[in-house]
């Protein structure tokens, strides 16, 4: 294994190399992982940059080198001097490993492994924790970093984990340096949370963290939007946008989709009070709250595409039978159909997962929409522009087109 030649060679200049991390949590767990990160004592960082020349420093603060996209990084403690995540002055010098281990964000993440005689080094419970399926911090140390309430949502979503009333206190304190953190760093654990088996269980934790409205006002805003029972009997809006992520990702949803499932209501925040429980107009409503969601998490255009055409169209895909052949045209038109299906099999995964996000009488119920959809878009494209060559003016040939379309698809 790589990381063990890399171990080698610490030992060879006169360290002590560990793994550390989600690797050894994982060992534990009886899990694969890729996620390996070594720990180093004994060593100071002019030694570790000599070991590795071909390594990469990571930062002119922290003693951290990346090799072969392993990362090893000297033994260390940490001191906050200021806000927000990056607040820290890191000291090296004479550290353990059970005080590296110490500064750590959760029990089940405070565990090393000797890599040369498997001794697992467990000074603050984490493996009892995992038996217990407990999410409990280290120490008090856990409210220096406000990324940290999002790292145990996100575990929570990822292993099934319970998160202890001290370590939802201690999430609670944090809640006011959320707005500190990076958008790019909170659209990191979005993803991986979405990623998870249960991706409701990451909102659920930071709900019951009292954190949610600090870091997604726009899904916090879903919560007690009453629906229309007959159509949601599962409840109000935000219930609906955990079901439907969780029904996303068992449908196996990519990063475009399970973005999409996300964000797809975000309308039925704003609709009409005194329209409730009906939320007209939600689908155009939504289009600037995922425009703000995606400006100030910095999430890349390729999800934000789809995440808005979700929002204008997911009522058109589910009456999509219904529609009159013009106006399927002009929605395969707008879903970007005369360049293949990429946008489309986003969107229409994405609102089956709507149609059946809504309690278990429709979780399985079939979706004949999506492919409806997909055999159209095929005999959209089956009309070539080539057809309509001998006419000069741009506009007629657009009309011809759009007049052959709507007879393929009638």
């Amino acid at each position: 294994m790589e990381h063990l030649e890399l171990c080698r060679r610490i030992q060879a200049v006169g360290g002590h190399p560990f793994v550390v991390g989600g690797a050894v949590r994982d060992h534990v767990m009886g899990r694969e992982s890729n996620d390996v990160d070594i720990c180093v004592i004994g060593l100071t960082m002019p030694q570790l940059l000599a070991a590795f020349p071909e390594g990469d420093a990571v930062g002119k603060d922290f003693p951290i080198v990346i090799v072969a996209g392993i990362e090893i990084a000297l033994a260390r403690t940490e001191r906050k001097v200021g806000a927000g995540h990056t607040g820290f002055v890191c000291d090296t010098g004479g550290i353990t490993i059970e005080r590296d281990l110490f500064r750590r964000d959760l029990t089940i993440n405070a565990m090393a492994i000797d890599p040369f005689t498997g001794k697992i080094i467990d000074p603050f419970g984490g493996r009892k924790a995992i038996a217990e399926k407990r999410l409990a911090p280290v120490s008090e140390h856990f409210v220096e970093d406000p990324l940290r309430v999002l790292r145990a949502a996100r575990f929570a979503a990822q292993l099934g984990f319970q998160p202890t009333q001290e370590l939802m206190n201690m999430c609670q304190f944090l809640r006011f340096e959320l707005p500190t953190l990076a958008g790019e760093r909170v659209f990191e654990e979005l993803m991986k949370a979405l990623r998870s088996a249960k991706p409701s269980a990451f909102f659920k934790a930071l709900r019951d963290f009292q954190c949610l409205a600090e870091v997604f006002p726009e899904i916090a805003a879903l919560a007690g939007r009453v629906q229309p029972e007959k159509h949601h009997p599962e409840g109000d809006a935000f219930v609906h946008t955990l079901l439907v992520v969780d029904r996303a990702r068992e449908l196996g949803a990519d990063d475009a989709t399970m973005f999409a499932a996300l964000v797809h209501d975000l309308g039925k925040a704003v609709t009409d009070d005194d329209n409730l429980p009906h939320h007209y107009n939600h689908e155009a409503l939504g289009i600037p709250l995922v425009h703000k969601f995606c400006d100030r998490l910095k999430v890349p255009n390729a999800l934000r595409d789809v995440g808005v055409a979700t929002s204008r169209e997911h009522l058109n895909i589910h009456r999509f039978d219904s529609l009159r052949s013009t106006t399927k045209v002009r929605l395969l038109d707008r879903l970007g159909a005369a360049h293949g299906n990429t946008l489309i099999e986003c969107v229409t995964l994405a609102s089956q997962a709507d149609a059946q996000g809504r309690g278990p009488d429709f979780h399985d119920k079939p979706y004949p929409q999506r492919q409806a959809v997909l055999d159209a878009a095929d005999r959209f494209r089956s009309v070539k522009g080539d057809q309509f060559a001998n006419l000069r003016n741009g506009e007629a040939i657009k009309q011809k087109m759009e007049q052959a379309r709507v007879k393929a698809l009638a």
